[in-house]
């Protein structure tokens, strides 16, 4: 007895891990699409750090790219590209270009990379997202480092002001892609944790199947043959009515009783 409630309790906690476990890989899965966003944003637009109210010049940088106002339309032109190195201006944002380039490249390679769960071990993918991830959180680390080493820049000083510098930014101001690039450092290493631990915790007991649902007859597999042995039969009994001697009725024996009881008072 004690041996078959351990194997339905057994059974019981490991569905309810598995439940808890899906969920958790799934929201797993979520993150990692929006971290994936988070870092193609943070590469693609040039809104790392701008001017200010109080800046003599207009204009915002990105990671390649530098957008400044035209004086004819009075709309923001931009220049430099990712896919030709010569036009961005000085080694430090080619280097954070590079860094980037590479981490938005991982985080979409990982996002692809979910499809794998339908053909390969569960292990091997979120071992794999993992390894990129963690990567990845490297390499964007070291960008918004290197980062504002760049900033010596005469584009830079005419926007910023002429104390702006190296790791000096003057009277500009750091914009929201440059904010996105420091979440999604953030964001890769947990997510890098959070897959090795499920990786890790991925377990299949030998002698239990999941089907993604629980049945009666995968918690308790003898329920019928038990139901069977404590099922009481009920078979109808012939009762048999004693002779009383007499035709009498029942009220007529209590009114005889009465009557007795009352002679025996008058004597």
């Amino acid at each position: 007895m004690d041996v078959k409630y351990t194997q339905e309790t057994t059974q019981v906690y490991y569905f309810k891990y598995m439940r808890e476990y899906r969920a958790v890989a799934v929201l797993w899965g979520i993150l990692t699409i929006i971290w994936c966003i988070l870092t193609v944003v943070a590469f693609v637009q040039p809104q790392w750090i701008g001017d200010t109210e109080s800046s003599p010049g207009y204009g915002h940088f990105g990671v390649y790219a530098y957008c400044y106002p035209t004086t004819t339309t009075w709309r923001y032109g931009c220049k430099g590209s990712f896919t030709n190195f010569a036009s961005i201006p000085n080694g430090a944002f080619k280097a954070v270009t590079l860094f980037v380039g590479i981490s938005a490249l991982l985080s979409l390679i990982c996002v692809a990379t979910l499809l794998l769960f339908f053909c390969f071990k569960k292990v091997i993918v979120f071992n794999l997202c993992g390894i990129m991830e963690i990567i990845s959180a490297v390499l964007l680390f070291l960008a918004c480092i290197i980062y504002p080493s760049g900033w010596d820049l005469n584009t830079v000083k005419d926007m910023c002001g002429p104390n702006s510098g190296p790791y000096k930014l003057g009277k500009c101001g750091i914009r929201w892609a440059y904010i996105l690039a420091i979440l999604g450092i953030i964001d890769a290493a947990l997510l890098a944790i959070l897959a090795f631990i499920l990786a890790s915790k991925r377990t299949k007991p030998d002698d239990y199947s999941m089907t993604g649902k629980i049945t009666r007859a995968e918690l308790y597999p003898n329920y019928n043959d038990t139901m069977r042995s404590q099922a009481t039969i009920i078979r109808p009994t012939m009762m048999t009515v004693p002779d009383l001697g007499d035709t009498y009725s029942e009220y007529s024996h209590i009114s005889n009783k009465k009557s007795l009881i009352n002679s025996s008072f008058q004597l």
